[in-house]
């Protein structure tokens, strides 16, 4: 019995400090990266990469130990976008918004439809042409945070994103069911009725568990707003929220991106405006540690020989989802008259994939190994050699992006204006 606790608490501390080193090596590389003018984002990557497939210095099993960490990450991340999606701001673009990303979600997967079915067959195509619309919150969120930006692409862009996993989810759904019944399940049924049940279930539970739990954090928000120790209750609010939003969601078989972004939508429409600069900064000041520990683990969870087994189906993919989130962002921001920087930048700012497309090419793979094990290989392979490249590529493009438009209002150099004792400005590095 001594010797089993010794071993765990062994375990544990090997743990604790590997954790240690993952928050520090990102910490350290992100800036190293800022220093060339490369989003952080991508240094915790690259970060996570060396201590990952590069060193082996974090093994895949410390790794495995870290999912509670990713998790909760993904919650905040979620949360946080939902309280930008306030209504009084959304009323008058609210039907913009819906059309936008549909648009860009359906011409998305159609695209890549199109230009893999030449090399994979029908079903594979389609679940690729499904995963390929969902976009990842995580890094947008950090850019938008770090500098700072403001304007209409990122109006837009940040409930796009928000909506985009809901609408990534039924397509996912309808299209993975339809992939089954291709390649013989006879359990499968074409009914409409089968192919909606699972992703609209998914997202109905969703509302259900985000609405309950953001309402009760809303009221009790907006009761603390006047209390003398208001920062320190709000942050006890808000990890809250996050965390049983995200544990229920995972215990009900709902969304865990979907749930706490409601959560946070309803949260943000029941308090004031002073509430909300509360809430925004609370969160702001807790989150840092996390997201470093999320994108270092998520590039350690990162291997190399996926690039290799995706092959030319993986590398069509990357181009034809490029393809689709630009054309496809251009021509719904077109239609709703948007203004030519959302036109020209909105697709740009999509293409970051990491979270969401890799549970659903879980969610495929578990669905296709049975049945058809070369195509679920397929499926996985393309998925995690996109994620790489996108995880790596797409902070830089979503700065590019934001800064094309004049939407950054926090420099690369981190120049801040300040007013010197003859009241004459000055600048301090």
């Amino acid at each position: 019995m001594l010797i089993l606790v010794t071993q765990v608490q062994s375990n544990m501390s090997a743990i604790i400090v590997s954790l240690g080193i993952i928050i520090f090596a990102g910490l350290i590389i992100g800036r190293l990266f800022e220093q060339f003018k490369i989003p952080a984002i991508t240094g915790y990557l690259v970060a996570g990469l060396i201590l990952g497939p590069v060193t082996h210095v974090v093994s895949l099993e410390e790794l495995k130990s870290f999912s509670i960490i990713s998790n909760i990450a993904l919650g905040f991340i979620a949360f946080q976008v939902g309280t930008e999606l306030w209504f009084g701001k959304l009323k008058k673009s609210g039907w913009k918004i819906i059309v936008i990303t549909i648009l860009q979600a359906v011409l998305t997967t159609a695209i890549v439809i199109i230009i893999t079915l030449p090399f994979v067959s029908l079903s594979v195509s389609l679940v690729l042409g499904a995963i390929a619309a969902a976009t990842a919150p995580a890094p947008i969120m950090m850019i938008i945070k770090k500098y700072r930006t403001k304007g209409e692409l990122t109006d837009t862009i940040l409930p796009v994103v928000g909506l985009d996993d809901a609408v990534g989810v039924i397509l996912f759904g309808i299209l993975l069911s339809i992939s089954v019944s291709l390649i013989g399940n006879t359990e499968a049924t074409m009914s409409l009725w089968h192919l909606i049940k699972e992703p609209l279930l998914e997202i109905l539970t969703s509302i259900l568990i985000g609405s309950f739990i953001g309402l009760i954090s809303g009221i009790s928000v907006r009761t603390i707003s006047q209390s003398p120790e208001r920062n320190e209750k709000s942050l006890n609010v808000i990890v809250v929220t996050v965390l049983m939003t995200t544990g229920a969601a995972m215990l009900f078989g709902a969304s865990p991106i979907l749930t706490p972004m409601i959560a946070g939508t309803v949260t943000t429409n029941l308090i004031n405006k002073e509430c909300y600069h509360l809430e925004e900064s609370t969160i702001s000041f807790f989150i840092p540690p996390i997201m470093i520990a999320f994108f270092t683990i998520a590039g350690a969870q990162l291997e190399f020989d996926v690039v290799m087994s995706a092959g030319l189906v993986g590398l069509i993919y990357i181009v034809g989802r490029t393809f689709g989130k630009i054309v496809g962002s251009y021509f719904g921001a077109t239609i709703v008259k948007a203004s030519p920087k959302v036109k020209k930048y909105l697709g740009v700012g999509m293409l970051p994939q990491s979270g969401v497309a890799i549970g659903l090419s879980i969610a495929a793979f578990n669905a296709f190994y049975y049945i058809d094990t070369p195509s679920a290989l397929i499926i996985k392979n393309v998925i995690l050699a996109s994620v790489l490249f996108f995880a790596l590529t797409g902070p830089v493009l979503v700065k590019i992006a934001f800064m094309n438009a004049k939407e950054t209002r926090v420099q690369d150099s981190n120049i801040k204006k300040v007013k010197s004792w003859k009241n004459s400005t000055v600048y301090q590095q």
